[in-house]
């Protein structure tokens, strides 16, 4: 069974997907790095995970050419194998999946970080990562105030308004926000640690090289850094570049402290992990509905 974004969309539960990723990242789950190929500007990775009694495998690409041709910039597929049998349980769309997944990681490294709701949440990038983090911040812990930047202020616009929230220049949403999500393709720092308040919490999910979203300054103001996995983040992102201390959520999940100084700071760039995951989520849910 084919699932597409709207079939996606109506089968996610984010708290339940936060917590399903938990799961993976707390069981028996491996995945080896992706492997990547890159033309002319264009990336497609395969991603592949095992644990829990399922394999699953992603494969992406994003695609900076499609826009101008009325395309989506994220495409890929899904699939969900059953361990023992090999039997193809589930394909499903890859782009709204990557969307869920990344998101509910980045709630549950907040949850990590302490992050129990309310205050200004402010989302640098008016994408589909920054969408869908607004959606699931919004369902999962509740904010008292959204502000989007972008670079295209019309689309900051139309994804604050969609959200409930408003536009707002890069300065103020840095200076007024609890929470910082930078999801971009910048290729130059667009978190800057000066601006940045005390004990606010940044999420960066932009990725790979050369996106660069987090400055120095805010590095060294975290001092520790929550990550995803500790080898796909430094190979794929120079973002964490001086941090004193690296922690996988997994570890963090087991009891590992990642103690920050003046702000907290996830860094992710994906892994299949996560996609194992919401590959479960999806299958369980779709095996649970009517």
């Amino acid at each position: 069974m084919f699932l597409d974004p709207g079939r996606i969309d109506s089968l996610v539960d984010p708290a339940r997907l936060v917590d399903d990723i938990a799961r993976v990242l707390t069981g028996d789950a491996t995945a080896p790095l992706r492997a990547s190929l890159e033309h002319r500007g264009s990336w497609l990775g395969a991603m592949p995970a095992g644990g829990l009694g399922y394999f699953a495998v992603k494969v992406v690409g994003v695609y900076p050419g499609n826009p101008a041709r009325q395309l989506p910039l994220v495409r890929g597929v899904l699939l969900l194998f059953d361990a023992e049998t090999g039997e193809l349980l589930m394909e499903a769309d890859a782009a709204p999946a990557t969307g869920w997944r990344t998101a509910a990681a980045s709630a549950l490294a907040l949850r990590i970080m302490g992050y129990r709701g309310g205050g200004t949440v402010g989302i640098i990038g008016a994408g589909v990562q920054g969408d869908y983090h607004a959606r699931v911040l919004a369902r999962i812990y509740g904010y008292d105030e959204l502000l989007v930047h972008s670079r295209t202020m019309s689309k900051a616009e139309k994804l604050a308004e969609k959200h409930g929230g408003r536009a707002a220049s890069l300065e103020e949403l840095l200076r007024r926000s609890d929470v910082v999500v930078a999801a971009t393709t910048s290729q130059k720092p667009v978190v800057l640690g000066r601006l940045l308040k005390e004990g606010a919490l940044v999420v960066s999910v932009g990725a790979p090289r050369p996106v660069r979203e987090l400055d120095a300054e805010t590095i060294a103001r975290a001092g520790c850094v929550l990550v995803d996995t500790r080898e796909g983040v430094a190979s794929e992102s120079d973002d964490v570049e001086g941090a004193e201390r690296l922690v996988e959520l997994g570890e963090a999940l087991r009891g590992e402290a990642c103690r920050y100084r003046e702000v907290g700071v996830y860094k992710s760039v994906g892994t299949a992990l996560f996609d194992l995951a919401v590959a479960i989520h999806l299958y369980e849910r779709l095996q649970a509905s009517p």
